[in-house]
């Protein structure tokens, strides 16, 4: 994905500009808020929590892991013992790796986490199960649901389809 540069954007979170593809990995109205308006509210993720104590969810390009972050704040924020299992997809994790400077959008109880899974690949606490699978998709993912695995919400959010179709 070449370099890539934060910039902050109209909500106070910070996205980052692709050298490579010449474009922003969020819109300049916000990152955050994009992941809440985009992925959060539409899979009803705020909902889960109030019928289910454990939620599933698949983030399939996770890139700066925004829409995960937004997802855990939301469903933490209505039942904070919730336990959720979070698996996510990506080619790179070099964006989440970079995004670990740049978390204030998120509960700080929530930052070390997003940090460990950027970095280790892996969280385990009482309320988290998380894996990020490094590699195509199109791979990885066939293999999980081969061990059995589901959700209850799937985020796709690849970056900038027309100039990365992988």
């Amino acid at each position: 994905m070449g370099d890539f540069f934060p910039e902050r954007t109209a909500d106070g979170s910070i996205t980052f500009f692709s050298s490579e593809f010449g474009e922003r990995f969020h819109s300049q109205g916000g990152a955050a808020q994009e992941a809440a308006g985009k992925f959060v509210g539409p899979c009803g993720v705020k909902l889960l929590p109030q019928r289910q104590n454990q939620i599933r969810i698949f983030d399939v390009c996770y890139g700066l892991g925004y829409n995960s972050a937004a997802a855990l704040a939301a469903i933490w924020a209505v039942n904070p013992h919730c336990h959720v299992d979070l698996t996510a997809f990506d080619l790179d994790d070099r964006p989440a790796q970079a995004a670990t400077a740049h978390l204030d959008p998120w509960p700080t109880t929530l930052q070390p986490l997003l940090i460990r899974l950027g970095q280790d690949h892996q969280v385990e606490t009482p309320t988290l199960n998380a894996r990020f699978h490094l590699g195509d998709a199109r791979q990885t993912l066939p293999t999980v649901i081969r061990q059995g695995q589901q959700a209850d919400a799937i985020f796709l959010d690849p970056f900038s389809p027309p100039k990365c179709p992988q």
